[in-house]
């Protein structure tokens, strides 16, 4: 309460009249410690002006006297407002349609947590008049990816949520979203000199780099390493394996690595001759060997595995990504070493948040947006799983 006698304020703490500089300056100091109660009537009684005249500066709209717009921006400034932008969106119902451009999945599958997490914030962005919709393709065939990008053309979208599986493809459809100024975002790897509005995701190079770390610890620099490439129908490798590869190659190259390295080609259709060429590599030596898997599909390599011998088998020390049930499994079970996880729903969620919040708040969401590189073990693998959006 103002000490002088002339300057009245009633319960709430609101002006009645014959506002003074010494209860302007009381509430002034008091709005700054909360200003989520503010109302455009009590700015209008610090500036000495209308609630109209506080409305047309607020909204810039109508004409407003110089002298009154600088009372009112004063005010304004002096106590940090900022207007309640949700509610100026939902009184516009302006709507926005997002377009998801992304793998096929099974049940347990990498992607299907990265799609949990899309669809979770797309369910709490619904209230916003935002929709997504799915263009999904195969991420072994790249032809499956052109007819998802040719269905996605035939339809308009204000925004792009997109996987960058295959580099070139992406890059040529990227052209396209910037000729027609749609902003797009990158998710599971990112691809550099592009116009992007943000990337989501792991950084690959250094999950290389970290997985080479680990499997040196594990076996040394003198043992032999074996890179297993699981491979389908159509022989594509993912930027994201590549930029892995990448890593882990400049790990060892720069650790005074000595071994051998070895590629081994694993078809889950036909587990003969993989089961061959890997049994060759671990007869060859007497020593540990490591194996790692640049993509989610360790879990394809522990299938195999079991197949082999058992004093080869057990001489085997592996590193593997993504904390999908599969290779959970074979981590509690001491099959694999150590799990890497880039958490797959957080890229998701925070990814399609972002372009939500550049349309209806006029967010600019930060370019390069990494997820943790979480190392899993079987002792603390649980803990991770704990963690829910």
């Amino acid at each position: 309460m103002c000490a002088h006698t002339h300057c009245v304020v009633n319960k709430n703490n609101y002006f009645c009249r014959n506002v003074c500089a010494h209860t302007i300056k009381f509430f002034l100091q008091k709005m700054k410690k909360d200003n989520s109660n503010i109302r455009i009537v009590d700015i209008a009684k610090l500036a000495g002006v209308s609630t109209g005249t506080v409305d047309r500066v607020l909204h810039n709209r109508g004409r407003v006297s110089e002298e009154k717009r600088i009372k009112v921006e004063a005010i304004l400034k002096e106590i940090n407002y900022e207007p309640n932008l949700v509610a100026r969106f939902l009184a516009s119902k302006r709507s926005y349609k997002f377009a998801v451009i992304a793998p096929t999945y099974s049940e347990g599958d990498y992607w299907e947590l990265v799609c949990d997490g899309i669809n979770r914030a797309g369910d709490e962005m619904r209230k916003f008049n935002i929709s997504v919709e799915y263009f999904h393709f195969n991420q072994y065939d790249r032809f499956s990816f052109l007819k998802a990008a040719d269905k996605f053309k035939e339809k308009d979208f204000d925004g792009v949520l997109l996987a960058t599986l295959f580099g070139e493809l992406v890059v040529n459809l990227s052209k396209e979203l910037d000729e027609k100024d749609i902003p797009y975002i990158y998710i599971d790897s990112d691809i550099q000199k592009q116009k992007d509005l943000a990337y989501f995701g792991g950084d690959s190079l250094g999950s290389g780099n970290i997985a080479a770390k680990l499997l040196l610890k594990e076996i040394g620099l003198d043992a032999d390493i074996f890179i297993a490439h699981v491979r389908f129908k159509y022989k594509e490798i993912s930027v994201q394996m590549k930029t892995r590869e990448q890593g882990f190659m400049k790990c060892l190259s720069q650790s005074d690595y000595k071994g051998k390295i070895h590629h081994v080609e694993i078809d889950p259709d036909n587990h003969p001759a993989g089961l061959e060429k890997l049994e060759d590599i671990l007869s060859q030596s007497d020593t540990l060997v490591g194996g790692i898997v640049l993509n989610s599909r360790i879990y394809e390599l522990i299938a195999l595995l079991e197949k082999a011998k058992p004093a080869l088998r057990e001489r085997v020390r592996l590193v593997g990504h993504d904390a999908i049930e599969r290779n959970i499994r074979a981590l509690k079970s001491g099959q694999i070493s150590f799990i890497l996880s880039q958490r797959p729903e957080l890229q998701g969620y925070d990814a399609i948040k972002a372009l939500a919040n550049y349309f209806l708040f006029k967010q600019e969401p930060e370019k390069t947006n990494f997820m943790p590189i979480d190392i899993l073990i079987k002792e603390n693998v649980d803990y991770y799983n704990n963690y829910k959006l």
